[in-house]
């Protein structure tokens, strides 16, 4: 028999089933052949009774009759059980020989088609899983780029604000403050305005210095002495007195006291005499120390006066300016751009754009708030006279230029990172237009 699916040959008329590929070749039920399963059926009937071969027993037919002369006479069959083999088997059948020694079946050769060999079934192509383009582009959502520009504005924000407390810290100091005022012209300072009046003149009323000279000095004569005298390191003493307490918190609370204006006074004692035309007594010192006491001049510049007036702590600037809240607010920046990097799905382009942006920005809003600082408040000056427009565009202008400077920093280095971006963007075209 040959198998019809796997072409596999058989001698054995007692399988049921193809040992290669399982197909039924016999009903085990009925015993009959499937014809259809075999490739060289013959045209003629066979029995549907298993046995090995058809013997011709013709010749020893009775010739007396008549009806049975022709017909095939077959042997009763061989009760033999044969094994049913499956599909799950390969083992193939076993017949004894004349020695009683079992071996194989010497027609059983390996089939054509093993069962490793079949060809796995076939998917169903609407389910098959869409081949996405390896070099496909994937798109950063809108939500996404909106969301991260604002955390790159915020990040803008800290460091900006990093930028001009670390420009504080290193411009605006004790010894700074001290050589800015020493640098101050004295006329400036002498009249400069301070509560609707000139420097002078508050100090001439507060002091009585009219009474303390029995009418020997008047104001114009008193600025005059002012400006011979060394009023200028006395306010550069002060000065840094109050930086070191409020930036760093160095020693006590600073004020100005009657006793150290009257010092002051007492140090000028010959250039008074010059300018007045008067020999000043001890008691006209005192009586400058009793006016002084009586309007309150200790109070009227202590920090915790001026604090008041401002509704701020001057104290808490020292925790401001300090190294760490300056670390706190550089690393918030930086977590905020390491943001921004998740939030665009580590697109370079979008990353290398936001970070340049940033960068770009906070620098040139740090470069227009030196010029802000020192150049505005010195036009203001010019313009209105007032003196604390005047001191501040000089005692900042240490902590301006270093803030410049920073912004600039900032700022070169954001430009250098969106070339970079537009760089990488052109190439990106170029490799696309190549590829194409």
């Amino acid at each position: 028999m040959i198998c019809k699916n796997c072409k596999a040959e058989y001698n054995d008329d007692s399988l049921y089933f193809c040992i290669g590929c399982g197909t039924m070749l016999k009903n085990p039920t009925t015993g009959e052949i499937v014809k259809e399963n075999l490739a060289d059926f013959p045209d003629e009937e066979i029995e549907n009774t298993p046995t090995e071969e058809i013997t011709d027993f013709s010749d020893s037919i009775d010739d007396t009759t008549d009806d049975t002369a022709n017909e095939a006479v077959l042997p009763p069959p061989i009760q033999e059980e044969s094994p049913v083999y499956s599909p799950e088997t390969e083992i193939p059948p076993i017949t004894e020989t004349a020695d009683d020694t079992p071996k194989y079946q010497d027609s059983f050769s390996e089939p054509e088609h093993k069962w490793d060999s079949f060809p796995p079934p076939e998917q169903d192509s609407t389910n098959a899983p869409t081949a996405v383009e390896k070099n496909a582009p994937v798109k950063t959502g809108a939500g996404r780029l909106t969301g991260a520009f604002f955390v790159s504005l915020l990040a803008g924000i800290f460091l900006f604000a990093a930028c001009v407390l670390f420009s504080l810290k290193l411009g605006f100091n004790g010894d700074n403050l001290h050589e800015s005022i020493l640098n101050m012209e004295t006329w400036s300072v002498i009249n400069a305005e301070y509560n609707g009046m000139s420097i002078s003149d508050n100090l001439y009323y507060d002091a009585d210095f009219d009474k303390a000279t029995h009418g020997f000095a008047d104001k114009t004569e008193f600025a005059l002495y002012m400006a011979k005298s060394d009023f200028t390191d006395f306010c550069a003493e002060k000065v840094q007195q109050y930086a070191d307490y409020i930036l760093d918190g160095k020693g006590e609370e600073p004020t100005v006291t009657e006793n150290e204006i009257v010092d002051f006074f007492m140090g000028n004692h010959e250039i008074a005499k010059e300018t007045f035309g008067y020999d000043m007594l001890t008691a006209d010192y005192n009586s400058i120390r009793s006016s002084l006491a009586d309007k309150g001049i200790d109070e009227k510049f202590s920090v915790s006066k001026i604090g008041w007036d401002m509704k701020f702590r001057l104290e808490n600037v020292k925790y401001i300016l300090s190294y760490l809240t300056l670390g706190i607010i550089t690393g918030a920046a930086v977590l905020l751009l390491i943001w921004v990097v998740f939030i665009v799905n580590h697109k370079g382009s979008h990353v290398l754009g936001f970070i340049g942006n940033t960068l770009a920005y906070s620098g040139l809003a740090a470069i227009l708030t030196a010029i802000a600082v020192s150049a505005g408040a010195a036009l203001t000056y010019t313009a209105t006279g007032d003196f604390l427009c005047y001191l501040s565009s000089t005692l900042l202008l240490p902590s301006a230029i270093y803030c410049a400077c920073i912004g600039f920093t900032l700022f070169v280095a954001g430009i250098i990172i969106k070339k970079v971006k537009k760089n990488l963007k052109i190439k990106a075209k170029i490799r696309q237009a190549v590829n194409r």
